[in-house]
């Protein structure tokens, strides 16, 4: 997925909405962004005493709207490629 395809099937979504990552039988929560490349990486960081807010829709979308269309979205830990979303309770949780 790229940023084109997830800006449009996202763009009547909640803006408050959270976005987290699928990682086996969990959710982990986004709330870190690098640029490599082409490629755009979602990841969480790692934990601290404060803890770390998860990104909204909202933020997400703020963050990135000047990045080209065709970035892909991908996962930190093994860069792989996000194929889409669905929506979980108050997330959107990418797998």
């Amino acid at each position: 997925m790229n940023l084109d395809e997830f800006f449009r099937a996202s763009s009547t979504l909640n803006p408050k909405l959270t976005l987290l990552i699928s990682e086996g039988q969990h959710f982990l929560p986004v709330n870190q962004l690098l640029i490599d490349k082409n490629s755009l990486l979602l990841g969480k960081s790692s934990p601290s005493q404060g803890g770390f807010a998860t990104i909204t829709l909202d933020q997400f979308m703020t963050r990135t709207k000047r990045l080209s269309l065709k970035t892909d979205l991908r996962t930190l830990n093994d860069r792989q490629l996000i194929f889409g979303f669905r929506i979980v309770n108050k997330s959107i949780v990418f797998y």
